[in-house]
C-alpha cells in the first residue's frame, strides 16, 4: 500500500530510499560502460529527477513505493522528459553552479507534478528499476532469515 502513518510509513519511506541508492549505484555502474555508458545514464538520470520531481505529490496520495516505480517503468518516455532538462544540467555543470540551479527549479518542477498527465502517453514498460526491487528484496528477507531464533 502507500506511505500510512507511524512505523508503516517510516518502512515506507526507508524501503523507497534504499531502492533510490541502489539504482543509484546501478546508474554509477552502468556508466562506467563503454560506449552507450554516458547516453543510458542520461536517461536513467532523468527518470531519477523526474522521480524526485513527483515523491512528494505521490507520498502525498499515498502511492506505494513500488507503485511509484512501475508507475515510471509505464510511461517512461513522459518521465524522461520531464527530468531530461535537470539530467542534462546535471551531466554538464559544475556542482555549485547546479546547486543553484536546481534551487530554482526544483520547486517548479514540484509544483507541477500533479499537473502533470502522464497517462496520455502510454509506451511499452521499461522495467529499469526490477535489478534494484531484486537486490534490495533478497538483502531483506536474507535479513529477516538471519534475525529469526534458531530452531532445532
Amino acid at each position: 500500500a502507500g506511505g500510512g502513518g507511524g512505523a508503516e510509513g517510516a518502512l515506507s519511506l526507508v524501503y523507497g530510499r534504499l531502492v533510490y541508492v541502489a539504482f543509484l549505484l546501478q546508474v554509477k555502474l552502468i556508466y562506467s560502460l563503454p560506449l552507450l555508458g554516458r547516453s543510458v545514464m542520461l536517461l536513467l538520470s532523468a527518470l531519477l529527477h523526474a522521480y524526485d520531481s513527483f515523491e512528494m505529490h505521490w507520498a502525498s496520495t499515498h502511492r506505494g513505493v513500488a507503485s511509484r516505480f512501475r508507475l515510471i517503468e509505464s510511461h517512461w518516455t513522459f518521465f524522461v522528459g520531464y527530468g531530461g532538462v535537470l539530467a542534462a544540467l546535471s551531466a554538464g555543470l559544475r556542482f555549485w553552479d547546479l546547486f543553484v540551479l536546481r534551487a530554482v527549479l526544483y520547486p517548479i518542477y514540484i509544483a507541477n507534478a500533479p499537473h502533470a498527465r502522464y497517462s496520455d502517453a502510454p509506451t511499452s514498460r521499461l522495467p529499469v528499476f526490477q535489478a534494484c526491487f531484486g537486490v534490495i528484496n533478497s538483502a531483506l528477507q536474507l535479513a529477516e532469515l538471519r534475525m529469526r531464533p534458531f530452531r532445532s
